[in-house]
């Protein structure tokens, strides 16, 4: 009777290293595949002096694309894509392909001139997509960079200067595009901050906020940057 269970057993569990090996296996390809693709696309984002601009051939390979972004220091630096909703992107790669990596998206509710710009995206574990966003909650890290996220468009290069960090539940507030009273919203996305950036917001005149899931899955981690 012993000899069976240990043979069930040891059953189960060949079956189930098995079958995390699949899942280990598929992921691993999947990020790869990600990978392959932002380096391919990272031939249209064009250095010119502190500036960049992106050529017509990013369009080309994905029309959802509306721009490049950047954050100096951390693994973050994607071409951003917008789609008709916040759900496609979570499934699908660059290049429109079912991948659960998903691609960096701006709010589909966004426009360029809204006060403040919505950019989502997967909290990956080998620290892509938004995955190295944890480092922006290091005190430690703001010692050897800017405070600064960097967001290529058709019309130019538009640099943020970070000034809140946090986490927080599910909520539509920090999401949102315009705000009723947006010098107060600036005050409470501030205070809302793990770190006290000292930054002046008194003339800020557009924020982008970068938004992804906690480790845990149960909050939003959280990233505002201003304009003036």
């Amino acid at each position: 009777m012993k000899r069976k269970i240990y043979i069930a057993l040891l059953i189960f569990f060949l079956v189930l290293m098995i079958i995390s090996g699949f899942y280990i296996f598929a992921w691993l390809i999947e990020n790869s595949k990600s990978e392959s693709i932002r380096k391919e696309e990272e031939k249209h984002l064009i250095v010119k002096n502190d500036n960049y601009e992106l050529d017509n051939g990013i369009t080309r390979d994905n029309s959802d694309t509306v721009g490049w972004l950047m954050v100096p220091g951390t693994k973050i630096n994607y071409p951003v894509v917008q789609h008709t909703d916040n759900n496609y992107y979570l499934k699908h790669d660059f290049n429109k392909n079912y991948n659960s990596t998903g691609w960096i998206f701006m709010d589909y509710h966004n426009k360029f001139d809204d006060q403040n710009i919505v950019i989502y995206g997967h909290h990956r574990h080998d620290n892509s997509m938004f995955g190295s966003v944890d480092l922006l909650f290091n005190e430690d890290f703001y010692k050897n960079n800017e405070n600064e996220i960097i967001l290529v468009t058709e019309s130019g290069t538009f640099k943020y200067k970070i000034f809140s960090v946090y986490r927080t539940s599910k909520e539509d507030f920090y999401n949102s595009t315009r705000f009723s009273d947006f010098n107060k919203t600036i005050d409470i996305l501030r205070n809302r901050s793990q770190i006290n950036f000292k930054e002046e917001t008194a003339e800020v005149s557009q924020v982008i906020t970068l938004s992804t899931c906690s480790a845990d899955n149960k909050g939003r981690l959280v990233v505002h940057g201003y304009k003036k």
